[in-house]
């Protein structure tokens, strides 16, 4: 048992990424049965007192041990004889239970009952639907979009604005969709994710741009969905956000959809893909917009904002630890706000 030790510990961990993984999904839910609730408690507590198992090797065991010269590694053995009878003991207690619930999870079929019950929501609907408060160094990213969407061409115009996740391109794209949408005699913004759901994206796109049309459109398929739109839009300047495309192909599928009818049209799209990005910008009248991290200042804006509701109200014992909190960050606001959230609370 006390050999073993090593092996028990990898074996330990690799179970802990998969439970915490099971744990996370249901995390979330609601409306679980008492079943599912007793189920996801007690693979949390076993995640914990696994995670504690594996700090405790790491901590007193885990040394470069494995690199010392014979002598060494013998009288450290030695030394740390009861200590890994300790953990050792503690691992084989944590495998019967990893094992009992494994089976337990088989037997009830809960591996069945999580993706049934769980529903994502996308984390972009803030940026979508709502009117974005306390955003910092946006305007001027803003303007710079806006100029390259004004921009006096009669053609249809594409802007992909192109950055890691995090970085705020839904919601520099929307904030530019709503200071310029009044220009415009039609107007739409779809997601588009890994996975294109075309008949989905449609008929979101007819939803907001012939809300009678709309109405009657349930049973339609991909190709009368596509003919309508293009008839509704082919004599109208239109002003299009197609957020989040994740494939070259989904790009040239949507792209195909929409008409370029020489009336100044245009499509903000948002993506994190450099093949995408050069897919969307490959005609002469594509143009990039590369999103940028928030610098130092700006950061500290940000992230004092949602924990004091003050540019820089930090108190000065703060500052240091703030300082490094802020370089993890790495200026990605997403990670800024997640973060200054959970402090303020």
């Amino acid at each position: 048992m006390i050999k073993r030790v090593r092996k028990d510990i990898a074996f330990l961990e690799r179970e802990l990424r998969r439970m915490q993984i099971l744990v996370n999904m249901l995390a979330d839910m609601e409306g679980l049965d008492e079943v599912a609730r007793d189920w996801k408690g007690n693979m949390r507590d076993l995640s914990y007192d696994m995670e504690e198992c594996i700090d405790r090797f790491m901590l007193r065991l885990d040394n470069g041990e494995a690199k010392a010269c014979f002598a060494k590694r013998t009288a450290r053995q030695l030394k740390t004889l009861f200590t890994r009878h300790g953990i050792g003991t503690q691992i084989k207690e944590l495998k019967a239970r990893v094992m009992e619930e494994s089976e337990r999870r088989q037997r009830l079929n809960l591996d069945n009952y999580v993706p049934n019950m769980f529903v994502a929501i996308d984390p972009r609907l803030a940026a979508f639907h709502g009117v974005a408060k306390g955003l910092v160094a946006m305007d001027g990213r803003r303007d710079e979009v806006i100029s390259l969407l004004m921009e006096k061409r009669v053609e249809l115009k594409v802007v992909a604005i192109v950055g890691c996740g995090g970085l705020g391109k839904t919601t520099l794209a929307m904030e530019a969709y709503r200071k310029t949408g009044g220009d415009f005699q039609c107007q739409a913004h779809v997601t588009v994710s890994r996975i294109l759901d075309l008949k989905k994206l449609l008929k979101d796109v007819l939803s907001q741009i012939d809300q009678d049309t709309f109405s009657i459109c349930k049973r339609w398929d991909e190709d009368q969905l596509i003919r309508q739109i293009q008839h509704i839009m082919r004599n109208k300047r239109y002003l299009l956000v197609i957020d989040d495309i994740w494939k070259e192909q989904d790009w040239e599928i949507i792209r195909a959809v929409f008409p370029n009818n020489y009336d100044g049209s245009r499509i903000i799209a948002t993506t994190r893909i450099a093949k995408v990005v050069k897919s969307c910008c490959s005609n002469s009248h594509g143009q990039l917009y590369q999103m940028q991290p928030l610098n130092d200042v700006d950061s500290g804006r940000l992230f004092f904002q949602r924990i004091f509701n003050s540019d820089n109200s930090c108190h000065p014992q703060l500052e240091e630890v703030s300082a490094r909190i802020l370089k993890k960050c790495a200026g990605v606001p997403l990670a800024i706000v997640t973060t200054a959230s959970l402090l303020a609370n």
